[in-house]
């Protein structure tokens, strides 16, 4: 398969650094009026936030989200969103390590979804530096898919949900049913579904700390985030055990940006009988 390729070090000239400040200005003033960040920024509990929003017990799948006909394996980034429901890592597995590549593997293997590759993958750049990163990340993406029996596409600019990273927050997904990325109520995030298909805890922090790297850097809302506008790491966790255990995580990863960030996370609701 032809992959498309282009340079995403491209020289920044005063008037597109300019327009992208717009794109972001834009951005964050579209997110502070979320009703999730209001409450949050307000002190409130997110769980109290969420049971109060209609739709949240029906965000949660009866079954596994790979189990869906429309799933989509894709990267965390939260402007990469296909049709379906969205179950993601950081550029499709390109960080992983050969033990947790197995893992995953085994994880989606025969599962008849999608696995997208993208344009512009923060994580691929950080595996492969340099102007075709991409290629990596195409490559790498492509091969998972065949590997595992599923099928493969790319996802470029012009199908980007948004044009800048405007996520506001990560949300570290354990139960592998939170279909949050389809819910319109949720604040634009980035998605990691690495504790759910049981990668490992060093990996889990390693990811947590470069996507909130990536927001917090000049890729996204940057030095917007401060101690009364922070970025949010939400936790969406099977019980209370394994909350504590991946609060601790993030806790770990995010401690070098202080009050920039902040965590909270919750239990997913039980399901009606």
């Amino acid at each position: 398969m032809s992959h498309k390729i282009e340079n995403i070090n491209m020289k920044t000239t005063p008037e597109n650094h300019n327009h992208h400040q717009e794109l972001f200005d834009a951005a964050w003033e579209k997110s502070n009026e979320n009703y999730l960040i209001k409450g949050l920024k307000a002190g409130e509990k997110i769980d109290d936030i969420l049971k109060a929003l209609p739709g949240f017990r029906e965000a949660f799948s009866k079954q596994s989200l790979l189990e869906n006909s429309d799933c989509c394996f894709e990267c965390s980034d939260g402007r990469v969103k296909s049709s379906g429901v969205k179950v993601a890592i950081a550029g499709e597995g390109i960080l992983l390590n050969d033990s947790d590549r197995q893992t995953l593997e085994a994880a989606l293997a025969g599962k008849n979804i999608v696995v997208t590759g993208h344009e512009g993958c923060g994580a691929a750049a950080m595996a492969h530096p340099g102007s075709d990163s991409d290629k990596y990340g195409y490559v790498g993406a492509e091969q998972l898919a065949v590997e595992t029996g599923n099928k493969y596409k790319e996802v470029h600019h012009e199908d980007f949900r948004s044009a800048v990273h405007d996520e506001r927050s990560l949300v570290i997904e354990g139960t592998l049913k939170f279909n949050c990325a389809n819910w319109p109520e949720f604040p634009p995030q980035f998605i990691a579904s690495s504790a759910a298909l049981g990668l490992s805890d060093a990996y889990l922090e390693k990811e947590a700390r470069a996507l909130v790297g990536i927001a917090l850097g000049d890729h996204g809302l940057g030095e917007r985030f401060n101690s009364e506008n922070p970025f949010y790491v939400i936790i969406s966790a099977k019980n209370q055990e394994q909350l504590s255990h991946l609060s601790k995580i993030a806790e770990s990863a995010v401690r070098e940006y202080g009050d920039r960030v902040k965590i909270d996370g919750f239990v997913a609701p039980e399901e009606k009988r």
